[in-house]
């Protein structure tokens, strides 16, 4: 019986919060500059300016690379005062830096370490198309602190040598992801978990998570609430991080209509995959049968276990 009350308490709960959640969202929205989508119009006709015969990323890309920068970028002021543009990742991930330069058609991939690689951007040109494509389109309240750093920062390095630049005004405005773009795609490539885990008794958890540091971006995770239709925001264990989680065999369906629509480029598509072969598996019951379970604890295990 207190298990039930307790059930009910936080179903309550949650719903509450959603709620008002979504009252204050609606508020925001009508009393700010709230977009409803991401805009590349500037950095396109920049890049049509510097690479006449370039081909033009898709806006579904440029969307998905501005998740993943807020995950995994970093927009760099050395001591000098000059400029980089720096998005690292393991060499088992090295295919993803390439994908990135391959399709914005600047920029390089080198070796940081024997373990790792980075994609960098470093001349003024192409800092000036990556500042257009990012201005306006970042997420995180963390993250637009830092690019607006990096904005002024350009702004005061133009003024050396002889390339002639103008200055870039930075942007003040509210974005947030929703299903119908891939911000969330890229950001879960670099921040997000897909987990799953089988006791010996039957038992199981069945998770998707994204932990996110900064109170300032808790916000974000709370929205991730509304447009999926679910999923809690709690303290995570590390100080100052909060985690977004969403679980259970039946809770999951918009997550898997958003992925399936909005592909991963990451190794995150194979926990992914993975991750989905292990909710047919619960649907179809196998948990419950000795065999399969085994079966089961070991694919579990394989979901974010990469060579």
């Amino acid at each position: 019986k207190d298990i039930a009350i307790r059930e009910f308490t936080l179903s309550i709960t949650a719903i509450s919060f959603n709620k008002s959640y979504k009252f204050l969202l609606d508020s925001k929205m009508n009393n700010s500059t709230l977009k409803d989508k991401f805009d590349f119009t500037k950095y396109y006709d920049k890049l049509k300016q510097y690479l006449p015969n370039s081909t033009q990323p898709s806006d579904k890309f440029l969307t998905w690379l501005v998740g993943f920068t807020e995950g995994e970028g970093s927009f760099i002021i050395n001591n000098r005062g000059d400029l980089a543009f720096v998005i690292i990742q393991s060499n088992v991930d090295i295919k993803v830096l390439k994908f990135i330069q391959e399709t914005l058609g600047f920029g390089k991939v080198i070796a940081q370490s024997a373990n790792t690689s980075r994609y960098v951007i470093q001349s003024k040109k192409e800092i000036e198309l990556i500042i257009h494509l990012f201005n306006g389109n970042i997420v995180l309240p963390s993250k637009k602190v830092r690019f607006e750093n990096f904005v002024n920062g350009f702004n005061s390095w133009i003024k050396k040598g002889r390339i002639k630049i103008n200055p870039i005004n930075f942007k003040h405005s509210s974005i947030l992801p929703s299903l119908n773009d891939s911000w969330l795609a890229g950001f879960t490539d670099g921040e997000g978990c897909f987990t799953c885990s089988i006791s010996k008794n039957k038992g199981f958890s069945f998770n998707f998570n994204i932990a996110q540091k900064w109170e300032e971006n808790i916000e974000i995770l709370q929205h991730l609430c509304i447009i999926f239709n679910g999923g809690t925001v709690s303290k995570h264990s590390v100080f100052n991080v909060n985690e977004y989680r969403i679980g259970g065999v039946s809770n999951c369906k918009n997550v898997f209509s958003y992925f399936d629509t909005h592909h991963l480029c990451s190794k995150k598509l194979i926990s992914y995959t993975l991750w989905k072969q292990m909710h047919n598996d619960l649907l179809k019951k196998y948990h419950l049968e000795p065999v399969k379970r085994l079966e089961m604890i070991e694919k579990a295990r394989l979901i974010n276990k990469f060579e």
